[in-house]
């Protein structure tokens, strides 16, 4: 049987592969060169070692300790997607489900870890995947939150754009990679030039992304206290996508010098990405032992289209004074158009399941900040703003099942959600500087919002919050070979999402206490958070580095988890979860960085560059019962290293490695959720036979391993003691590139 074209309501609408020569003289040169660094060899006579440290220098300056990741950087391994490049960046954990990305810092997803988008919080329904890479000017890290940002519990990352360049620029960049034996490629071109006080600049990026992420799943049910097996069954799930998108980045910039001395300066810059899809996921169940799943294999087809615009309006004035005020405007608009359809047999061949899904998903925003800095004698930089912020987001979806003899009763859903933000800030902050060795900051932020949902499903939720959240940061050097010390004491928020508070129903094909439906909480409040940070930086001489030690200790209320019920009258989702406010959380974190160059004879005067870190983390919940009460997904440490080696004749070579431990958390409804140990490989070679032309070889997810969580739950079934765990393992293939970047 046909389901009939569903209608829509307008929407207020590790196997090394051979290496050719350079690559096999990169691999022992850097090994030599690591075992140089670690020996504490000095450097020979006519060599000298240089610390790249303007960065480094930024980074002891500033009060926070913000660390500044620049372009050159982000873009030095020819990666081409941002998650790629913040992969390789220290402190920063980025975690991969199929086509979700997700940015944390001290190992705290789930919200913890605040994105911005210069300087703004990125908007609801942006994916890092439409943020194109050579669009990103650098990016700044900052631990813990401030005046600026306070929904940023383990702090912020903050991807700053472009701006027009003074200079004539042209570039362009070239691309091709295969994983899983499917192709990829892209393609970019830089303009920018000036004309008296004007600048201008305009990027494009054309890409095909063939990607799939196939996965496997076991699941088993045990029953008594005994443990006995009663059901075990496998799914081989492939998730795949085609995507075509085109991003065009457009800037323009003035500026006039004033004859006292002043400037103003005005910018706009935009940012459009429209993006076309087709994908889906194919699962295949086999039962191993005990009675067969309901359905032996289910198919679901995907086709979407993505457009994504981002306008911004820059003013600046800056006095002779050294005082300077700034207006921004941002604005946004997001949306995702998608079919579906989803068809499921069970293991006699019949068809039990016919869904269709039409929906249409648009959020929309509009952010103003006005910024004024002033200098209060020689001693005090006074900073205050205010901020408005107007969001909304509005989806239609229509779900379509057919009848069938030995399917589940039909879903027949039209659905309309509404969600709006608005939100108001005002900050003050005063920097001041009682000696030339010490600086202080001491501010508070207030913040109201108001959140309003509704729809045709459900009544209408309505939320206010008024947070206010102070923050005071110290720096020191006490002087010579004492190094930087920073220490600092905020408070922050994490505000639930739309969908954790929204009592809309998400119901998986496969509902089991593993893989539960979803519903809102329209009760949830907000977590509220105290975090103590502090840092020690310095130069380590005798390895010729750079050093940054840094803690974190954070006290969290509220804070949001999940519970799990049963509804054994409902056929289509016997089991719920819903997210709920679970009591206090601690978290903490070490963390040292080290970079630096390490000299040696194998290629006179090109020292080896070194970059390596440490993490060591760990969460804990007051009010659950357990071995190991935590949050979930936060992995107990976790080790960078990163080596790059000029080789003659414009060769170089990089080699970079990622680790991290298993996590392990026990949660609220005798749930426990295990992330199996991580590590994986990367390695480039790049050559540049002129000044303004590179080649690059490289490959990630070498010798990888796979992304597994272990899942289980105990519950009692008419009485009886049950245990559901679940195996999910994501498949990981190394991805290989080669690109072109070039100046004309």
């Amino acid at each position: 049987m046909t389901a009939p074209p569903p209608t829509r309501r307008a929407a207020t609408r590790l196997r090394w592969p051979r290496r050719i020569a350079p690559g096999v003289q990169a691999l022992s040169l850097l090994a030599a060169g690591t075992a140089a660094a670690a020996d504490g060899a000095p450097p020979a006579p006519d060599q000298r070692v240089e610390i790249r440290s303007n960065a480094a220098d930024q980074r002891r300056a500033d009060v926070a300790g913000r660390q500044v990741v620049g372009r050159a950087e982000l873009l030095r391994h020819g990666d081409a997607r941002l998650a790629d490049a913040l992969q390789r960046v220290p402190g920063i954990t980025v975690d991969n489900r199929g086509q979700g990305t997700e940015l944390k810092l001290g190992g705290l997803g789930g919200g913890y870890t605040q994105v911005l988008l210069n300087g703004e919080p990125l908007p609801r329904g942006t994916s890092l995947d439409s943020i194109a890479l050579d669009s990103i000017e650098r990016v700044e890290i900052v631990r813990g939150s401030t005046v600026q940002s306070s929904q940023a519990i383990a702090g912020s990352i903050n991807l700053v754009t472009r701006r027009p360049a003074a200079a004539t620029t042209r570039e362009a960049k070239l691309q091709a990679a295969s994983q899983w034996g499917r192709p990829q490629a892209s393609a970019s071109l830089n303009l920018g030039g000036g004309a008296g006080a004007t600048t201008w600049g305009v990027g494009l990026v054309l890409s095909h992304e063939n990607q799939l992420w196939p996965a496997s799943f076991v699941q088993e049910r045990l029953e008594g206290s005994d443990e006995t097996p009663t059901q075990r069954a496998r799914t081989d799930k492939r998730e795949r996508d085609r995507t075509e998108a085109v991003s065009l980045n457009p800037r323009l910039a003035w500026k006039h010098d004033e004859d006292d001395g002043g400037r103003w300066q005005l910018s706009t810059d935009h940012s459009l990405r429209h993006a076309v899809s087709r994908g889906g996921v194919a699962d295949r169940r086999e039962p191993l032992s005990g009675p067969p799943p309901a359905q032996q294999h289910s198919d679901m087809t995907l086709d979407y289209r993505r457009l994504f615009w981002r306008g911004r309006a820059q003013a600046l004035r800056r006095n002779a004074d050294g005082a300077q005020t700034e207006a921004r405007l941002n604005i946004t608009h997001a949306s995702r158009d998608q079919r579906a359809r989803v068809l499921g047999y069970d293991f006699a061949s019949r068809l039990v399941q016919d869904t269709s899904v039409d929906g249409l998903a648009i959020d929309q925003s509009a952010v103003f900040q006005l910024n004024h800095q002033r200098p209060l004698g020689a001693t005090h930089r006074l900073d205050m703003g205010v901020e408005w912020e107007r969001a909304r987001r509005r989806e239609d979806r229509v779900q379509i099942e057919q009848s069938l003899p030995f399917g589940l009763p039909p879903q027949n859903l039209d659905e309309r959600y509404d969600a709006r933000v608005q939100r108001r800030a005002l900050y003050l902050q005063d920097e001041w500087s009682p000696r030339d060795a010490t600086a202080l900051q001491l501010g508070v932020r207030v913040e109201q919002l108001v959140t309003d949902s509704q729809g045709n499903v459900f009544d209408r939720v309505r939320q206010a919050q008024r947070l206010v959240g102070p923050v005071l940061r110290l720096s020191m050097r006490p002087g010579a070979g004492a190094g930087t010390f920073k220490l600092g004491l905020s408070r922050g928020f994490k505000l639930p999402a739309p969908r954790d508070v929204m009592p809309r129903r998400y119901v998986p094909i496969e509902v089991s206490p593993t893989s539960p439906a979803q519903v809102g909480n329209p009760d949830l409040r907000p977590e509220r958070a105290w975090s103590l940070d502090g840092s020690w930086q310095d130069r380590w001489s005798a390895l010729g580095a750079e050093l940054v030690l840094s803690a974190a200790l954070r006290r969290i209320d509220d804070v949001m988890l999940d519970q799990l019920s049963a509804q054994p009258g409902v056929p289509n989702a016997p089991w719920l979860l819903q997210r709920f406010n679970g009591g206090r959380a601690w978290s903490a974190a070490l963390e040292a960085e080290l970079r630096g160059q390490a000299p040696h004879a194998l290629v006179a005067g090109a020292p080896l560059r070194w970059q390596a870190s440490l993490s060591l983390m760990r969460s804990r919940l007051d009010d659950v019962a357990g071995a190991r009460p935590a949050l979930p997904g936060q992995a107990p440490w976790q080790v960078k290293l990163d080596l790059t080696q000029r080789l003659a004749a414009g060769w170089t070579a990089q080699l970079g490695l990622e680790a991290r431990g298993a996590a392990l958390a026990d949660l609220p409804s005798s749930r426990r959720v295990e992330g199996l140990a991580r590590r994986s490989l990367s390695a480039g070679l790049s050559w540049q036979p002129q000044p303004r032309q590179t080649w690059r070889l490289s490959v990630v997810q070498l010798a990888a391993t796979d992304d597994v969580d272990v899942k289980s739950v105990r519950v009692l079934e008419a009485g009886t003691p049950a245990l559901y765990r679940a195996r999910e393992a994501w498949l990981r293939e190394p991805v290989w590139r080669l690109g072109l970047d070039c100046a004309f």
